[in-house]
């Protein structure tokens, strides 16, 4: 993804299968070890390359880190860690669909963006340099492109077999997160990614493009609402907990991700809008935009 080398297979997994745990809120309370080994080496290299590196390099001060970008990344890492720990991830492997769908969604919709927020821009400047990497990079964050690659993988991972697959299976449900994370990181590049060669897209196309991605999650959500319980196959006959029964289960699963979602973008596109509008406000009155109002530039 960037310097800090943080590819798919180096970051962290998950459990799948084994006995259901049975403990307080059906839940064993146990974390994964690759989960908590992946989130230390992902922020000791992350601190590590922000701090005592970049300081014992000539011009450190040309290279700051700000405290907004170590939240992000301690927030990425809690993020990351609720998503993939208990008792979501119990729930998640054992009991509910629902469960799995909210993991999805901090993986795609919180986690990755804060990866790169917490990323300073500096950073990518070894990576540039490289012309081949420069324009494997920059094509890859083209929004058409991360659009296609990350919503066909989310999509993918959404059918019954390739699903049914992943929960039976320890190393292919590791890489399905895995790839859900580090492709959720390639879409939201053309909204926050901290690259200046590789650009944002400009406000009004960043309302085009958050409107285009509630329609495959929102398509995938309708079709899990509307069909016949017991899509997939592992949760038909596993044990019900907190009332929640199979059919209520996969109706749950399904808003969450067709309305849930969808809100969330809708949010984003108001809030990009009306910043988008109080910006060109203010330079038809001619007046400085304020530190939030960042030009627009086009990817």
């Amino acid at each position: 993804m960037t310097t800090l080398v943080v590819s798919p297979a180096a970051l962290p997994g998950q459990h799948a299968g084994g006995a259901d745990p049975t403990g307080f809120l059906w839940s064993d309370w146990s974390l994964e070890p690759t989960v908590v080994l992946g989130l230390f080496a992902l922020l000791a290299l992350y601190f590590w390359w922000t701090g005592p590196r970049n300081r014992s390099r000539p011009g450190h001060a040309d290279r700051p880190v700000t405290t907004r970008q170590r939240i992000a990344i301690l927030g990425a890492a809690a993020t990351i860690l609720v998503a993939l720990g208990p008792p979501l991830d119990d729930w998640a492997d054992h009991y509910l669909l629902t469960a799995h769908m909210v993991q999805h969604l901090l993986l795609t919709m919180l986690a990755a963006p804060l990866l790169l927020l917490g990323i300073p821009a500096w950073v990518g400047d070894p990576l540039i340099r490289r012309p081949w990497v420069n324009r494997i990079g920059y094509g890859l964050t083209r929004p058409i492109v991360a659009f296609l690659i990350a919503n066909v993988v989310f999509v993918a991972w959404h059918l019954p077999i390739l699903y049914e697959v992943a929960l039976r299976s320890e190393p292919v449900h590791v890489l399905e997160h895995q790839l859900f994370l580090a492709t959720a990181v390639l879409v939201w590049w053309p909204i926050v990614g901290p690259f200046p060669a590789w650009p944002r897209l400009s406000r009004p196309l960043q309302c085009l493009y958050y409107f285009a991605q509630t329609i495959p999650g929102g398509t995938i959500g309708a079709f899990i609402v509307f069909a016949q319980p017991g899509l997939y196959f592992p949760y038909d006959t596993v044990r019900r907990i907190f009332g929640i029964g199979l059919a209520t289960d996969q109706e749950l699963a399904g808003l969450i991700m067709w309305v849930g979602a969808s809100t969330i973008y809708l949010i984003l596109i108001t809030i990009v809008f009306f910043r988008w509008a109080g910006h060109e406000e203010a330079n038809a009155r001619g007046a400085p935009p304020t530190r939030t109002q960042q030009p627009a530039t086009r990817g």
